[in-house]
C-alpha cells in the first residue's frame, strides 16, 4: 500500500514531534555556536582582577582615587606601548578604525574614573553588583548594534538583573523608610553611570576585536590619563587629599598592585571579546559579585543588608541563566 504524505504550510496539522523539531531548529541555527568557553573563561578571570584592584583602590584611603588611575594610566601606557612595538602594531590603530578607537578609549576613561570614586564612597560589595549588573545594557546594545540574538530568555534575564540593581542600590523614593544611614547620593551616581558607560564601552570593544589589545589599551589608557586629570580638578572631592603622595612603600606597593591587576584585568577582557560575545562576556564577569562580597565582610568588616543579597542573588541566578543559553533552549524548545 502506498502512502502519500503532502506538505502543509499549517503547523496544527503537522505532528507534534515534527512541530518541535523545526520550532527547535530555529532556535539551534540562531544558537548553533553554543558557548565558547575559553572567552567565558576568561571574562571570568578578568572579573577577579577587576575585584581584586577596586578593594584596593578603597583600601588606598590616603591617595586620591584619580591619582591612583592617573599612575596605572601611565604604567599601563608603557608597558602597552613596549608589547606593540614588539608586536610591529599601530599605537594609532589601522585606518578606518580610528575613530571607533577614539571612541572607545573617551568612553572607557570616562568609564575607570567614575568607578574609581563609586569604589572610594560605597562598599565594596554595593558598588560592584551595580556596575556589574551592565549586562542589562550590554544585551540590548549588543542586540541592536551587533545583530546578536535576543531570545525571550535574554528578556527574562535583563528584568531579573534590573530587579537586582534596585534591590541593591535601594533609591531613596522606594526605601528610604526603610534606612538608618545616610544615602551617598554621589556614589551611586556615579556607580549607575559608570554602568552605562561600561556596558557601552564593552559594545564598542567587540566592534574592535580585530585591532590588537595593546593598541586598543593604549589608546585607552591615553583618555584614562586625560579624565582622570579632569576629574582631579572638577569633581568635589577631599581637598587635603589632592596634594599627597604615600612615603611608605607598603603604599606604593598597594599602588602598583592596582595598576597592574587592573592592566591584565583589561588585556583578559580585551582578549574575551574577541572569543566570545559581548553579552556573554559582561555577564559572566558579574559573577565576581560573589568575591566582591567576601571581601567587603571579610577585609572591611562591612555586613551587606538583606536587600542586597537578594539583589546579588538575582544577578547571579541571571548570570548562570546566560552562561548555560543554549542548554536551556535545547531543553525548552518551544522558546522563540
Amino acid at each position: 500500500m502506498k502512502i502519500s504524505i503532502e506538505s502543509t504550510a499549517s503547523y496544527s496539522s503537522i505532528h507534534p514531534a515534527y512541530h518541535y523539531t523545526e520550532q527547535f531548529a530555529n532556535n539551534a541555527e540562531t544558537y548553533k555556536e553554543g558557548t565558547k568557553w575559553f572567552g567565558v573563561f576568561l571574562a571570568f578571570l578578568s572579573g577577579t582582577f577587576f575585584t581584586i584592584s577596586s578593594a584596593l583602590v578603597k583600601a588606598v584611603q590616603n591617595v586620591h582615587p584619580m591619582v591612583l588611575l592617573t599612575i596605572r594610566s601611565v604604567l599601563q601606557m608603557l608597558v602597552m606601548a613596549a608589547v606593540a612595538l614588539k608586536a610591529s602594531k599601530s599605537l594609532f590603530g589601522p585606518k578606518g578604525q580610528r575613530m571607533l578607537l577614539h571612541f572607545q578609549g573617551i568612553v572607557g576613561g570616562a568609564t575607570l574614573s567614575l568607578l574609581y570614586y563609586s569604589f572610594r564612597k560605597l562598599p565594596i560589595g554595593d558598588a560592584t553588583t551595580i556596575i556589574f549588573s551592565s549586562p542589562v545594557i550590554v544585551i540590548a546594545l549588543s542586540f541592536i548594534f551587533l545583530k546578536e540574538p535576543c531570545g525571550i530568555l535574554r528578556v527574562i534575564v535583563m528584568c531579573a538583573l534590573f530587579a537586582g540593581v534596585v534591590l541593591v542600590s535601594k533609591p531613596p523614593f522606594l526605601f528610604q523608610m526603610y534606612r538608618t544611614e545616610p544615602y551617598n547620593v554621589m556614589g551611586y551616581a556615579c556607580a549607575i553611570v559608570a554602568t552605562l558607560f561600561t556596558a557601552l564601552n564593552i559594545v564598542i570593544m567587540r566592534k574592535c576585536s580585530e585591532i590588537h589589545y595593546s593598541t586598543i589599551i593604549f589608546n585607552l589608557s591615553w583618555y584614562s590619563l586625560i579624565t582622570a586629570i579632569l576629574f582631579f580638578f572638577l569633581v568635589p572631592d577631599n581637598h587635603e587629599q589632592k596634594s599627597k603622595l604615600p612615603h611608605d612603600w607598603i603604599t606604593w606597593s598597594k599602588i602598583l598592585l592596582i595598576a597592574l591587576t587592573g592592566l591584565l584585568g583589561q588585556i583578559l577582557v580585551t582578549n574575551a571579546l574577541k572569543i566570545e560575545g559581548a553579552g556573554k562576556v559582561s555577564v559572566t564577569r558579574s559573577l565576581d559579585i560573589i568575591l566582591a562580597y567576601v571581601v567587603q565582610i571579610y577585609f572591611f568588616g562591612d555586613q551587606p543588608t538583606s536587600t542586597s543579597i537578594i539583589g546579588a542573588f538575582l544577578i547571579i541566578v541571571s548570570v548562570i541563566c546566560m552562561g548555560f543559553e543554549k542548554e536551556i533552549y535545547s531543553v525548552c524548545d518551544f522558546i522563540p
